[in-house]
């Protein structure tokens, strides 16, 4: 085959297209922990890659077998948002252990969808979100006493607190609309130190504002790029941790998609044929109980993006896998905007693991979704930017 040809080739290909974005995802772990192969070992090492093999075929399925579903767009938008407030209520009845603060909760999420739903597409409104994401995370310093980055104890602290989630989200959303809002939305998502935020926004501004515009090469420079201050993050935190690790400074994400597969291996290791029951996916804060269930503490671990619904539900983890590809493929027939954010959130889980945040998100998205385009793609809403 000419270069040309192979070159032709690769500007047909979608980047960002959800099959790419988990396939490369997965990848990526798998190559930069080849250094630490020794130890994870050949055998552990080919059972790997044959269930995360198997993950990856069912998750591209929808998009290669023709399944058309004749679905009523106001079934898929009442369920949707009815999952979305039963999940969401069931997680604040779990933190809270009270029915009145649910219910209060609840009203207040019902009013915040309304809101989104009617003036999403408004410039004041986003800027109102921005401005949000900034307050939280100034609240953030104000509340804790520092700068997360910076002080291990505080960024730990908050790792299941509202307003860092709410900052995540208001930062992500809003700044990946202009280059200033990015640049402030990246600083203050650095500071926070957790690196999965910096992620999302940086590949959802990219897949938004350059989707079609950008090649291979630039991309695989921002990505070299974005490794490099991602290694940086993860080094000033352990730095500030008061914990003695003997991992060059480059080598910290090698190590990290190492323990990644450890980490999935054991789940293998350990897991029946049909799941282990724990529910970790559809309970807040699931994840620490892997740490327990693989360790024996209580620790919030990353499993790869079907280990922690493997270690729930065994092979019918499959099946999820598809309904998982179905739903991408759903949302990226729809609007550029969630597009881009849902993409980066699948490949930033690639590493973390589905878990009770990633469902709760993902059903908000599907409810958005079918307000403007049905199961088939075909677009009801004239006013939705499409891909």
């Amino acid at each position: 085959m000419h270069l040309c040809n192979i070159k032709k080739i690769l500007k047909e290909i979608d980047l960002f297209h959800p099959v790419f974005i988990v396939v490369f995802g997965h990848l990526a772990i798998i190559l930069l922990a080849l250094p630490y192969l020794n130890k994870i070992g050949i055998y552990n090492f080919l059972k790997i890659l044959l269930v995360v093999g198997i993950f990856l075929i069912s998750f591209s399925l929808p998009f290669f077998v023709d399944i058309k579903l004749e679905i009523n767009k106001n079934i898929i938008k009442n369920l949707s948002l009815l999952s979305f407030l039963i999940l969401t209520g069931y997680g604040s009845f779990a933190i809270t252990h009270s029915i009145l603060f649910t219910f209060i909760y609840l009203i207040i999420i019902i009013l915040i969808v309304k809101l989104f739903v009617k003036y999403q597409n408004s410039k004041f409104f986003n800027n109102l979100l921005f401005l949000g994401g900034v307050l939280s995370f100034i609240l953030i310093v104000l509340k804790y006493k520092g700068i997360p980055l910076l002080n291990y104890n505080i960024r730990m602290a908050i790792n299941s607190e509202p307003l860092r989630l709410i900052s995540t989200g208001l930062l992500i959303y809003s700044g990946i609309e202009n280059i200033f809002y990015f640049a402030v939305s990246f600083i203050l998502l650095t500071l926070l130190g957790y690196k999965a935020g910096i992620l999302m926004l940086t590949v959802s501004y990219i897949i938004y504002k350059y989707k079609n515009k950008i090649n291979l090469k630039h991309l695989i420079l921002i990505f070299l790029g974005l490794f490099l201050i991602l290694n940086i993050v993860g080094f000033i935190v352990l730095l500030n941790s008061n914990q003695h690790w003997k991992i060059g400074f480059l080598n910290l994400l090698c190590y990290r998609a190492y323990f990644d597969l450890t980490v999935f291996n054991k789940i293998l290791d350990i897991s029946s044929l049909f799941g282990l029951g724990y529910n970790i996916i559809l309970t807040p804060n699931g994840e620490r109980y892997i740490g327990q269930i693989l360790f024996g503490y209580n620790h919030n671990i990353t499993t790869l993006m079907f280990g922690s619904v493997f270690l729930d539900f065994g092979i019918f983890s499959f099946l999820f896998a598809i309904f998982l590809g179905y739903v991408s493929k759903y949302i990226y027939n729809g609007d550029k905007k969630l597009y881009a954010i849902y993409a980066s959130i699948l490949l930033t889980y690639c590493e973390v693991g589905i878990n009770y945040g990633f469902l709760i998100v993902l059903l908000f998205l599907i409810y958005l979704n079918s307000l403007e385009v049905d199961f088939d793609g075909k677009v009801y809403n004239k006013n939705s930017e499409r891909l």
